[in-house]
């Protein structure tokens, strides 16, 4: 055994040598000893597995007390986990046979158990411990019962044959849920959208791109955060980043980082037929939320838009139309 060189880890290594019984646990047994183990155990395994069948169905019980036999020897021989862990598979595929053969039994046939031996042998059983003169009908359950516990493994509990004495029924309390009603006056009809009103939306973001893009041609170069970010509304800023995002995928502005800042400035529109030779794109995602905005806006000490602020669209529809 190699000792740490830590005087801590060291001592407890030590403790743990003289302390530990051999017998039941040895982490430097052999090698090669419990390579030869388990291989006996896993042979052992494979044969139970191949005569699973004929064991279940065998009538001869030294059949299965073989091969309990064998394992107990070579549990003996069991010091680590690993071989423990092959035991406790056997031992589960033995209670496995043991429970279907049990499961097979023919109760109250002459091959196996004779009902009627069985009834006569606990009557004169019960009758041996007390002398009942000549009350032949009298069972001395008691003196049964302390020989048969001996076989059972389960704590004695009180029954009784009827059940218990006094059954209090449990009464289901079932909760009235009130049924809502809802005000038709509240109720409205949801905005209903139309070919033309999407034409108009598409025609607006046309708008607004063709706008920024006369703007940003006014004061370029200048800072792409500067540019976009609207001081006054977070989700116009995030409507900018989408519109600049447009002119930039018909490569008519561009962003240079040579600064170290995004610098955002137009470009003359490319070759359509050259472009891929032309321009070399990049494509990024950009995530941007509250804490980001006002970051921003503190950081470059932004007080005004360069983009204009839009005016807010009404919701598409009427929304003031109720059920009937």
């Amino acid at each position: 055994m190699s000792l740490s060189k830590d005087q801590g880890v060291r001592e407890v290594q030590e403790y743990l040598v003289k302390n530990t019984d051999k017998d039941q646990y040895n982490p430097y047994q052999d090698e090669g000893e419990r390579r030869h183990l388990r291989k006996l155990y896993r042979d052992l395994t494979e044969k139970t597995l191949e005569m699973r069948r004929e064991l279940i169905a065998s009538d001869v019980k030294e059949s299965n007390y073989k091969v309990i036999d064998k394992s107990n020897v070579l549990y003996d021989l069991v010091r680590n986990p690993q071989e423990a862990v092959l035991d406790s598979r056997l031992l589960v595929l033995q209670a496995d046979m043991n429970t279907q053969k049990a499961k097979n039994l023919k109760i109250g046939t002459d091959m196996l158990i004779n009902l009627d031996e069985f009834v006569s042998k606990i009557i004169s059983s019960s009758r041996e411990g007390v002398d009942h003169g000549e009350d032949d009908e009298y069972l001395d359950w008691e003196y049964l019962g302390k020989n048969a516990i001996h076989f059972g493994k389960r704590a004695v509990s009180m029954d009784f044959m009827l059940g218990p004495l006094a059954v209090e029924q449990k009464q289901v309390k079932r909760n009235k849920t009130s049924r809502l009603t809802k005000n038709k006056e509240d109720l409205v009809i949801p905005a209903q959208l139309k070919e033309g009103d999407l034409k108009q939306q598409e025609n607006e973001t046309s708008k607004n791109v063709n706008d920024i893009y006369k703007i940003l041609s006014e004061v370029e170069p200048i800072n792409y955060f500067r540019f976009v970010t609207n001081p006054e509304s977070f989700s116009q800023t995030v409507e900018n980043i989408f519109y600049v995002s447009f002119l930039a995928r018909k490569a008519v502005v561009g962003i240079n980082m040579e600064t170290g800042q995004p610098v955002l400035s137009t470009r003359s529109p490319p070759n359509v037929e050259n472009l891929n030779d032309i321009v070399n794109k990049k494509q990024i995602v950009m995530g941007i939320d509250m804490k980001d905005w006002k970051e921003i806006i503190d950081t470059y000490k932004i007080t005004t838009s360069y983009i204009p602020t839009r005016e807010t669209n009404q919701a598409l529809g009427s929304s003031t139309s109720k059920w009937y």
